[in-house]
């Protein structure tokens, strides 16, 4: 944006009036505002991560796994057996390695912080204004990532994180389906379904072949 406004629109301007482009103090407010707005969002979500952040501070083990957390002067540590619940808040931009939606960063992309809740009813927000941790891989691997638009600290979000490690489920085929379809059916039923297969799909007689065989083997 300072570029663009700086050293793209004098040129602009030069090309546009062919005279030189002259910075007067109206131009200028305009500008300073311009950029004093594009940079609201990120001032108060650093702000609410300082207000969140300022007395506390954490050290990660990974050899131990163990996590040390001081806040307001009292120190507790944790081991990861003691975590009940881990939750990476990141900005949407990063979602782009899930879905390739090719979503452009913007200034408050980066900010983000770990939801960490213990099983002694302990929690805490550690914001990556701590530790620039929070875009490498997590600490702990059942951690679930939130991605949101602005990442300040929402203490009541109800909004289920995602498990990034958890497999996908596999969909039924239209054989599978019809085979939970017609897993009901008696014999003589399928056997109708067999007996008049053009009138059916070829998946609807394939499930009607695999429930007769298995009522015939059982």
């Amino acid at each position: 944006m300072i570029a663009l406004l700086i050293i793209v629109f004098p040129f602009y301007w030069k090309w546009k009036n062919g005279t030189e482009f002259v910075l007067d103090q109206q131009i200028f407010i305009i500008f300073s505002v311009v950029i004093l707005i594009m940079n609201i969002p990120s001032v108060l979500i650093y702000l609410n991560y300082y207000f969140e952040n300022k007395d506390t501070s954490f050290t990660l083990d990974f050899d131990s796994k163990k996590i040390e957390i001081t806040q307001s002067g009292m120190t507790k540590t944790y081991t990861i057996n003691d975590v009940s619940e881990s939750n990476y808040h990141l900005g949407i931009y990063y979602k782009n390695a899930i879905d390739r939606a090719g979503r452009i960063p913007m200034l408050v992309s980066d900010f983000g912080y770990w939801d960490l809740k213990f099983k002694n009813g302990d929690r805490y927000y550690l914001t990556n204004i701590l530790h620039d941790f929070i875009h490498d891989t997590p600490f702990l691997g059942k951690t679930k990532y939130r991605f949101r638009m602005f990442t300040y600290i929402k203490k009541n979000d109800n909004k289920k994180p995602i498990n990034l490690n958890a497999k996908p489920k596999k969909e039924k085929t239209l054989t599978e389906t019809f085979i939970e379809k017609y897993k009901t059916k008696n014999e003589k039923q399928l056997l109708e379904i067999l007996d008049n297969r053009n009138s059916y799909q070829k998946e609807a007689v394939k499930a009607a072949e695999i429930l007769i065989e298995n009522k015939n083997v059982g």
